[in-house]
């Protein structure tokens, strides 16, 4: 059994992910260790390699949180998975143990500190309050994103939507949040939906994959494509930046609501009129669209199989683990798909 691993570490920010060796510690209450099939990549991560989400106390630390992988150990208190299981892990609170963020050692003495969920690794040290059994039928490379994106906006779509008041629907953005909440909202089949993404590439993407109202903000603004400039009762928002957020309230009709997932750089302040928000438009944030992941797994699971959708569409390049520096910036020039870590496979070059 292994007793060391490679995992990426922000030494510091705004500098290039440096791969290192660690040391497995002795587990605690509540920790799992799980050996990691393939990681995701969030723009979250990103933005935090970049350093802008302000102040970072606890360099060098790991990164990643969306994974999938196999249960090799568990600590004491563990009762919700076992050896051997294949299981999602997420930076979302489920159930079960809230253990300690654990603190690993590289193989000459360097402290890394790590989240209670992490995934830039070849093993992680996990919550078990992080980690799901992962549900069948889905690809490994597929089910990373079972812990951030399908979470987060599937979670919008299963928590906001209401079929008697959400008739026309905005996504702004088709990363993989955006292209999970739309995915979701397509499966219920009651709604006039549009897409708007200012990357060509995803709009492609969005077309591939099944949806047929796809356009940049530009493009629909001038042409006012269904006449439904104004006239949005829900803006589901994951473009990221407070640009996109303040567009998707003006597109709202009088009483629409617009649930935004974005987190822009540290600092950043949105502009809106009060007086749209006295004649009744709403605007509200969501942590993780609100999601119970035990819960929603299986709900989003089933839609997912059910759905008319092609949802290979929603995975971008494989890259090895000694190449997320690659990866990262890959997701930073607006590439269509998520980007993989693959801990056994190759990069994509």
């Amino acid at each position: 059994m292994a007793e060391t691993f490679r995992a990426a570490v922000l030494v510091a920010p705004n500098r290039p992910l440096e791969i290192k060796e660690l040391r497995i510690p002795e587990l605690k209450d509540g920790q799992v260790l799980v050996r990691n099939i393939v990681s995701g990549i969030c723009r979250s991560q990103l933005m935090e390699a970049k350093g802008k989400r302000g102040e970072d106390k606890w360099l060098p630390h790991l990164l990643g949180h969306e994974g999938v992988g196999v249960v090799e150990r568990i600590g004491p208190r563990v009762t919700k998975v076992k050896i051997g299981e294949k299981v999602i892990i997420g930076w979302i609170v489920g159930q079960g143990f809230n253990s300690m963020p654990p603190h690993f050692l590289t193989t000459n003495g360097m402290l890394i500190n790590s989240g209670a969920a992490t995934t830039f690794s070849e093993y992680s040290v996990v919550s078990e309050n992080r980690v799901c059994i992962a549900p069948e039928g889905f690809s490994d490379d597929f089910l990373p994103l079972f812990g951030c994106a399908l979470l987060t906006g599937g979670g919008m779509a299963l928590n906001h939507f209401d079929e008697k008041l959400h008739e026309n629907i905005l996504v702004l953005g088709f990363g993989g949040v955006g292209s999970s909440a739309a995915v979701v909202l397509d499966s219920f089949n009651t709604t006039s939906m549009v897409i708007l993404d200012e990357s060509e590439a995803r709009r492609n993407q969005a077309r591939l994959m099944g949806f047929s109202n796809v356009f940049s903000f530009e493009e629909f603004k001038s042409s006012n494509r269904n006449n439904l400039i104004d006239k949005f009762d829900l803006c589901i928002e994951s473009a990221g930046t407070i640009e996109t957020i303040e567009l998707g309230f003006s597109l709202l009709n009088k009483t629409g609501r617009l649930v935004f997932a974005s987190h822009p750089e540290s600092g950043a302040r949105i502009s809106l009129d009060p007086f749209e928000m006295i004649n009744g438009k709403v605007i509200f944030g969501s942590f993780g669209g609100g999601s119970k992941p035990e819960e929603d797994i299986k709900i989003i699971s089933k839609l997912l199989q059910e759905s008319r959708l092609n949802l290979a569409y929603m995975l971008g390049d494989v890259f090895a683990l000694e190449d997320v520096n690659q990866a990262l910036q890959q997701l930073e020039m607006g590439q269509p798909g998520r980007p993989l870590i693959r801990m056994s496979g190759t990069s994509n070059e």
